[in-house]
């Protein structure tokens, strides 16, 4: 076992991986969505990382300046990426996110845990929710 492979050899298992899945369910056509907003000096003060594919939006990422945290730019943030990911004929969303980081913002919003992890680091959980957009 090779526990250190060259990106063409990652690039050929996620390649491979994409071929079966295109061959049973078709290809999921992900598109990265992606946003970052800035302050009136052009810094980055909070961002979405995700994309879409078969019909969902995924998040793997939203982070806002802590400074600014509490003001609504998450929220900002999350409406557009739905909205963005509805007009591209998404019907729900799904995010992790662990125990420390953001499980009630995302409530708020509407967002549904439908599983856990314990101990992920110990004493910590990651949870698994979703949303119908």
């Amino acid at each position: 076992m090779n526990y250190n492979p060259t990106e063409e050899e990652i690039s050929f298992v996620n390649n491979a991986l994409a071929k079966f899945n295109d061959e049973k369910v078709g290809p999921d056509n992900h598109i990265l969505l992606n946003i970052v907003e800035y302050d009136e000096d052009q810094n980055i003060i909070g961002g979405l990382l995700g994309g879409t594919y078969w019909g969902w939006m995924h998040i793997d990422i939203l982070w806002v300046d802590e400074k600014l945290r509490k003001q609504g730019l998450g929220t900002k943030l999350i409406h557009a990426a739905e909205a963005e990911a509805n007009k591209r004929g998404c019907h729900h969303v799904h995010v992790d996110t662990m125990s420390w980081q953001a499980p009630e913002f995302y409530k708020k919003l509407g967002y549904k845990v439908i599983s856990e992890l314990n101990d992920i680091p110990d004493g910590n959980k990651k949870y698994y929710l979703i949303k119908e957009i």
